[in-house]
């Protein structure tokens, strides 16, 4: 269920990643059922998602997991000592897939898929290029959400 928003508030907890003129924000909004029995169901977080590939551009709500930014800021700590690693921002739902490799360098491509509607098939890919410099930038970011929206119950994964 993906739904358009526009953007009238302006928040500091998202992550974003840009490169010229390209741009990938996340910014969640709340947490879906904060006071359901299931530890599942506790950590689903709706999320405002801003995409631009070249001369595409979208807005659209998506549900994405507590754990899905968790794991996502765990992988990109590991970047910023492992030039040649990788990391996977990939929820359930496959709302928005991003894909990081590098290239053992410094050098990183995010490769970016969208899919407001995944049921439709309507997807924006491109890719967006940083080095090792904006990892910690992100991670920041990252650590921002998980500590607002922590897992919460009995999951494999826990917060650092």
């Amino acid at each position: 269920m993906a739904a358009t928003l526009t953007m009238t508030q302006s928040t500091d907890l998202y992550l974003e990643i840009t490169d010229a003129g390209d741009i990938i924000r996340i910014e969640p909004i709340n947490l879906i059922n904060p006071n359901t029995d299931l530890d599942w169901d506790r950590n689903w977080i709706k999320t405002q998602v801003t995409v631009k590939g070249g001369a595409f551009s979208g807005q659209f709500v998506a549900e994405f997991m507590t754990t899905d930014f968790e794991i996502f800021k765990q992988q990109l700590k590991q970047l910023d000592t492992n030039f040649s690693g990788s990391a996977k921002f990939e929820p359930l739902e496959s709302q928005l897939v991003l894909t990081i490799k590098g290239d053992g360098l410094g050098h990183f491509e995010l490769y970016c898929e969208a899919t407001p509607e995944p049921h439709l098939g309507q997807t924006l890919s491109f890719s967006i290029s940083f080095d090792q410099t904006q990892t910690k930038e992100y991670v920041r970011q990252l650590d921002k959400i998980t500590k607002r929206f922590p897992i919460d119950g009995d999951f494999n994964i826990k917060n650092e």
